[in-house]
């Protein structure tokens, strides 16, 4: 594979038949997995189960039974791959251990089936080949990009935001913290001819989903790695090159993809309105800012009230577990009311200070209208009651159920008002993960990214779809600094897992457009028709790259 990520270049010796039936089927659940979750398939197709909670639950329970359970043999059998996951192991344990201090409820279980689906993802890619499985989810974060133009040419598509693109992940700011983790993991499987294309690609994506504060980190995942790669270059004394047919074929994307914002602007007027209001928000964020701060400390002098829920938004929800059901409108409902902790605000255990209940309940009030204001003001609320949070939760914590409807958006202070003082240092521990196998100036988008999407985001823990491929960019440089034996042997068993991804996609689209009521609207859109032709053609595609791979051998 050309791009700096070594291929495979040793296969497996004489191997017991165990060995061999391990290694199809790692490669074939791994590229199930990445491809259902990285792609959004699973938590896209989930409507089909509304009203049978016990298939659902049967369904994935099942699923994440079966990649435990070969993963667990792998790890038994293969003294190199448990010799290489051995520290990534025992760091996921102690990240898990605080979760026995609080009651164990959805969003707990978001935290660990987020754990367990990534952890298995990285085992199962060690056991086939790690180059391979990369440029796997390289190719699943196009799509995802692509889906997303799709997205904003409708004006009732997938997106709960109408105006931003959202793709499948159907909320704007997840689907741009997909896309940078996505693309800051795999790039470098890219080969090196279309590797700025796709980062045009990625990058065009990431600014129609109109999510400021992601396209903010990703300006910062392209500048500081360049910034190290040309220190690199100069260091060496090697002259910078620039490959021109590379950028030519840029050019190129770039031009398809002004055009499809051209159309999407004159088609789809609320993305019109979307982009004067992100514009807005920003020129005004100092004043929105000022207001809020007034109309906080106002509230804190009026007499005191009863404290409740902080209010509820999109992002309040984990993912994995509760995911957004499909509709026309693409809504997303509550979660069910017994699912939710109790007086989440003010629990009698975290009042040692009266003024900060009482700010947490004035912050409350004032964001119940803040967002559809200034969303930038509002997080900046957001962060504020979730660190008033933090400092009344007591010495351990709230536990997540509770942090989770803070939803502080920010990764670092979630576990901080779930788990106390040591809960900082989880989402620290995974960012050391992902800066501590670097090689050079290329792999370290990964960590920028991660950094970037922790500081702004409070899901990417809980998410196995934004996990996933943090997982498997951490995975590619382990397998390169330990490199474990790895077969190209199981190609066939690859490909019958991304058959199988799509094909649980293809048979819930089907399933959704011919049951009433739901089918009568969906026939009626095309998008939805463009979406399941685009998920074809990109399988087709992709199974073809891949067999013409296996043709021409290592380094194709």
């Amino acid at each position: 594979m050309s791009g700096g990520v070594a291929d495979v270049d040793r296969s497996l010796g004489p191997a017991s038949s165990l060995q061999t039936n391990l290694v199809n089927l790692s490669a074939g659940f791994c590229a199930f997995t990445v491809v259902v979750y990285q792609a959004w398939f699973m938590p896209f197709s989930l409507p089909l189960f509304t009203g049978r909670d016990g298939y659902l639950r049967l369904a994935l329970y099942a699923l994440y039974g079966v990649v435990l359970i070969v993963s667990f043999a792998v790890v038994v059998t293969r003294r190199d791959v448990r010799k290489a996951i051995s520290p990534l192991a025992i760091g996921a344990v102690v990240a898990v251990v605080p979760i026995a201090l609080h009651p164990l409820g959805i969003v707990n279980r978001s935290y660990l089936t987020t754990l367990a689906l990534g952890g298995s993802a990285l085992t199962l890619m060690l056991t086939f080949a790690p180059p391979i499985v990369l440029r796997l989810s390289a190719s699943v974060t196009a799509l995802n990009a692509i889906v997303c133009f799709l997205d904003v040419l409708f004006t009732h598509g997938f997106t709960t935001t109408v105006g931003r693109a959202a793709g499948l992940a159907v909320n704007p700011n997840v689907a741009a913290a997909g896309l940078l983790l996505g693309g800051a993991a795999s790039y470098r499987a890219v080969p090196k001819e279309w590797r700025p294309g796709f980062l045009v690609l990625v990058g065009g994506a990431l600014s129609i989903t109109l999510s400021r504060s992601t396209i903010l980190a990703a300006v910062a995942t392209v500048f500081l790695p360049s910034a190290a790669g040309i220190w690199q270059y100069y260091r060496a004394g090697r002259r910078l090159r620039i490959d021109t047919a590379a950028w030519t074929r840029a050019l190129a994307v770039a031009l398809v993809l002004l055009s499809a914002t051209f159309v999407a602007l004159t088609t789809n007027r609320y993305f019109r309105a979307a982009i004067s209001q992100s514009f807005a928000g920003v020129l005004a964020v100092n004043t929105d800012l000022s207001e809020a701060g007034e109309a906080v400390d106002t509230s804190l002098a009026r007499p005191a009230v009863p404290i409740g829920h902080p209010p509820q938004t999109d992002d309040a929800r984990p993912l994995s577990v509760e995911p957004p059901r499909l509709a026309p409108s693409r809504n997303v409902p509550a979660l069910p009311e017994e699912s939710l902790p109790g007086d989440v605000a003010t629990p009698p255990k975290a009042i040692p200070s009266a003024a900060g209940a009482a700010r947490i309940q004035a912050l409350s009030e004032r964001l119940r209208g803040e967002g559809k204001k200034n969303s930038i003001s509002a997080r900046a609320l957001f962060l504020e009651r979730g660190l008033l949070a933090y400092q009344t939760g007591g010495f351990f914590g709230r536990g997540l159920e509770e942090a989770h409807v803070f939803v502080p958006h920010n990764t670092f202070v979630l576990f901080a008002i779930a788990f106390g003082h040591i809960g900082w240092l989880v989402p620290l521990g995974f960012l050391v993960s992902a800066f501590w196998f670097v090689r050079d100036a290329e792999d370290l988008p990964l960590g920028v990214a991660l950094l970037g999407v922790m500081l702004t985001s409070h899901d990417v823990l809980l998410t196995p779809s934004l996990f996933i491929p943090v997982a498997i960019g951490i995975g590619s440089m382990l397998a390169a600094k330990t490199n474990p034996s790895r077969s190209r042997e199981a190609y066939s068993s690859f490909a019958f897992g991304i058959g199988g991804g799509v094909g649980l996609f293809a048979a819930a689209s089907i399933v959704l457009l011919i049951s009433p009521p739901i089918g009568v609207d969906l026939r009626a859109n095309p998008l939805y028709f463009m979406l399941l032709g685009t998920v074809i053609a990109w399988a087709v595609a992709t199974l073809y790259l891949f067999c013409r791979s296996r043709r021409s051998g290592p380094g194709a």
